[in-house]
């Protein structure tokens, strides 16, 4: 006899996929992070300020293992790119009109390339931001439980300058997906008491510190005080030490063989020398905020704190502290000290990296403020579940507008990339420049509009053209910027971003406990370029001001990362001659 249909609830139920709450967390997380995806696209240069999309792979490639030359960034995510977008770069060899670099670069610069490789770079961006999630989730779940493990993956998914990279191509996410696998090695390694993981937790810091050199910051301290209280709580590695030592021998030397192999120090010493010079010389000083005094590294550690409410709403914060006390007290000896390795690599970075850069800016307080995210959710997890019924249901309310305010300040992130003020300015220089209209620009183009293609644009800057980034479709003229009456164009674009060294007052930089970087006070000493632009934006020059495109919503907050959003742009027209 035929049995009867099932009732369509339980079709559906056998339909759709029995998805566990993280699974579903990190769909949230995608949404957040995918949308605006095309920020700025299609163009020919992203505005990704340091991104390494859509022009530095294959060149970073080259110059990494090139003898003598080198490139700024370690070679393992430009890798990892240019073979993503071989067949682009197939298809543009295969059109361009000879294999001379010239040809090359005339051929790759136009707009569906470097379109598709900037899109390419932050779809992996999105995929390790949500491996970030992943990894750091699973660190929660091994501390203390697959519900705790949701719980962080609620928070970490709620940074908002997290949410911010992930939409780029800079290397923030790609170096702080390995070290979140790192992480969660090492914690197995000692919660499990399974010293093997340590050689996963070495290989995968080395694949970190291969994409991003600052990584090492990380793991130079934060693994040997995670070892050290380790071997000090707990006497299963007392007892196995030679298991553990040999372990830990093996991991260093994995982890240091798989950075020099991939920096290119075997096949390009010299250049492997030069690199490092630069990144202890003037990649890192010549941008220092703080001086180097000991009044200099307590404002810097005092504006680390207070970065805080820059990533998450500010009850994290007491979360994150709480999740500390419950997860170090709790589980075995080894979870005890394996709960404490997140917060052994914030503590290493910070020392050995921030107190070494003196700088303040988020993308250097990200891995940070990823690993408090960890403990944020232990905490979120222990009050919500672990406390009497009567406090459980009154913190379960007060999360609900905690929780709410951080996706809030996450989408916020989203709306400020959708309906960023330079497409504002394009779509009224697109209905007011008439072709031939000369157009004058300043500095890197990544802080600019995408400019109409019927002007007769013009770069002016005092760098050396091999120093820029090429300008599509602009002239580019080495002079002094006050000079414009020998240029005359009729319009001016500037943005906040370009004149913020030229004009920022000193003395406010001094009381905030900061010091202007070199190149700042370096445009502080330039007096003529000063007055130039603090009598352009007066409308004292000779020209007016035609437009200026902004952030206006009444409802989103403005949203200031990395120099690339929010930022207002002037648009200045020459004034008739009387």
């Amino acid at each position: 006899m035929r049995q009867a249909d099932p009732p369509s609830s339980e079709r559906a139920r056998a339909t759709w996929p029995a998805w566990s709450p993280l699974v579903w967390v990190l769909c949230g997380v995608f949404l957040l992070h995918a949308i605006g995806i095309a920020w700025g696209l299609p163009a020919a240069d992203g505005w990704d300020n340091d991104g390494v999309a859509p022009r530095d792979f294959l060149v970073g490639i080259v110059r990494t293992f090139t003898p003598g030359d080198y490139y700024t960034y370690p070679p393992l995510h430009v890798l990892i790119l240019t073979i993503l977008t071989s067949p682009l770069w197939i298809v543009g060899l295969l059109h361009a009109r000879s294999l001379a670099p010239s040809n090359l670069v005339h051929e790759f610069l136009n707009v569906p390339y470097m379109t598709a490789f900037a899109l390419i770079a932050r779809a992996v961006s999105v995929a390790m931001s949500l491996g970030v999630v992943y990894a750091l989730a699973k660190v929660g779940e091994e501390l203390r439980g697959r519900r705790a493990g949701v719980a962080v993956a609620v928070v970490v998914g709620m940074n908002a300058p997290f949410a911010y990279y992930a939409h780029t191509s800079n290397l923030e996410v790609p170096y702080c997906f390995w070290a979140a696998f790192a992480l969660l090695h090492f914690v197995r390694a000692l919660a499990r008491r399974r010293p093997k993981e340590l050689r996963w937790a070495g290989a995968l810091a080395a694949l970190s510190i291969a994409t991003k050199d600052q990584a090492a910051a990380l793991f130079v301290l934060g693994f040997p005080l995670g070892m050290a209280l380790w071997v000090a709580i707990d006497p299963w590695p007392r007892v196995n030490a030679r298991a553990v030592s040999k372990e830990a021998a093996g991991a260093a030397a994995w982890a240091l063989g798989i950075v020099i192999a991939l920096d290119g120090a075997i096949v390009n010493p010299s250049g492997f020398r030069a690199r490092l010079g630069f990144l202890f010389g003037s990649a890192s000083q010549d941008y220092m905020m703080y001086a180097k005094t000991f009044a200099g590294r307590i404002h810097a550690l005092r504006d680390a704190v207070l970065s805080f409410t820059r990533f998450y709403p500010a009850p994290f914060a007491l979360l994150a502290l709480w999740g500390v006390v419950v997860s170090a007290r709790a589980g075995s000896r080894g979870q005890r000290a394996a709960a404490l390795a997140p917060l052994f690599l914030a503590i290493s970075f910070f020392a050995l990296f921030n107190w070494f850069t003196l700088r303040s800016d988020e993308r250097f307080f990200l891995p940070q403020m990823l690993l408090f995210g960890v403990y944020a959710g232990l905490g979120l997890d222990a009050l919500l579940f672990e406390t009497t019924r009567r406090v459980a249901r009154a913190m379960q309310f007060a999360a609900i507008p905690v929780l709410a305010w951080g996706l809030f300040e996450c989408a916020a992130v989203d709306v400020a990339l959708i309906d960023d003020a330079r497409y504002d300015a394009e779509a009224w220089l697109a209905g007011h420049v008439q072709p031939g209209d000369g157009l004058e620009v300043y500095g890197n183009q990544i802080y600019l509009p995408r400019l109409p293609a019927n002007a007769r644009i013009d770069r002016v800057d005092q760098k050396p053209l091999f120093e820029r980034n090429p300008l599509l479709g602009a002239t580019e003229i080495v002079g002094r910027f006050e000079d414009v009456e020998e240029r005359r164009p009729r319009w001016i674009v500037v943005t906040d971003s370009q004149v913020g060294a030229y004009l920022d007052d000193p003395k406010l930089v001094e009381r905030a406990g900061r010091v202007l970087p070199p190149g700042q006070m370096a445009a502080q000493r330039d007096a003529g370029a000063q007055s130039y632009f603090r009598e352009l934006l007066a409308g004292r020059r000779g020209y007016a001001l035609a437009h200026v495109s902004e952030w206006k919503s009444t409802i989103w907050p403005r949203i200031d990362f990395h120099g690339s959003t929010a930022q207002r742009v002037h648009i200045l027209e020459r004034e008739a001659s009387p």
